[in-house]
């Protein structure tokens, strides 16, 4: 395929995604419009002009940035927590059948466990706010890290491991050389949905015990009937978790190279 076919296929695709989101605003201001009230009362949502408006002088007030900053910290801190603890405790796991039943055992008791309802214990266990939701932001990207990372280990074939310690690799070689290598892109993806997971949490513990943040002004609108407010925190929180993933498919792209 020349540039030429590449531009226009870019072209086309960027086209559609661009006609995907006019039609998603098309239908909200139609149904607002229209004033429905079943199945869902669409009546009680503000129009889209309003919330553009208010989004706008929204861009113009540094109590914005402020919160999309402290937001991002905290998603940022528990994903490179959860980064250095899964990625060693799932490779362990994932080449020891001792570890796994050991271990993994409790892993899975508390993997299903829903984010909102670490928060008591988070906020029993640090002594302050900021520690809990980022705890939170923790457990969110851990488990999908250790999972993926476990999973590649296991995956790994025999073969390629006996043909690396025949070759002289010593295990200390062998670890980074052909383990870390094959486990990479799994490690990558663990990470993409870990950090939607850490955007829920942080959402999570700053509307429930934050006084800052994205989540907290998005609660803090709704509590004063500032709905259009309230819709723009909503559309941070998603456009945050969208650049956070197209970030880590940037950093696999240049790292993975092989893949």
């Amino acid at each position: 395929m020349d540039r030429r076919q590449k531009a226009v296929k870019a072209g086309l695709s960027l086209t559609v995604k661009v006609l995907s989101i006019v039609s998603f605003i098309g239908l909200w201001h139609i149904l607002v419009t229209l004033g429905l009230k079943w199945p869902f009362q669409f009546a009680n949502l503000p129009a889209p002009a309003e919330v553009m408006i208010a989004w706008v002088n929204l861009l113009g007030s540094g109590f914005y940035y402020e919160n999309i900053l402290t937001s991002s910290m905290r998603v940022l801190a528990g994903i490179v927590l959860a980064f250095f603890a899964a990625v060693p405790l799932g490779l362990w796991i994932g080449l020891s059948r001792q570890a796994s039943n050991i271990i993994f055992t409790n892993f899975e008791i508390f993997r299903p466990i829903p984010l909102i309802a670490y928060l008591p214990i988070a906020m029993l266990l640090f002594p302050t706010i900021e520690g809990s939701i980022i705890f939170i932001t923790f457990i969110g990207a851990f488990f999908p890290i250790l999972i993926n990372t476990k999973d590649a280990a296991q995956r790994i074939p025999k073969q390629l491991i006996h043909a690396a310690y025949n070759l002289g690799c010593t295990p200390v070689r062998a670890l980074f050389s052909v383990y870390i290598p094959a486990i990479t892109p799994e490690i990558f993806t663990g990470v993409a949905i870990g950090t939607g997971a850490s955007w829920m949490g942080v959402i999570t513990g700053e509307m429930m015990s934050g006084q800052t943040g994205v989540g907290y002004m998005t609660w803090q609108a709704y509590h004063l009937l500032d709905y259009s407010q309230s819709i723009i925190g909503m559309f941070t929180i998603g456009l945050l978790g969208f650049s956070s993933a197209v970030l880590i498919r940037v950093a696999e792209r240049g790292i993975v190279r092989w893949k």
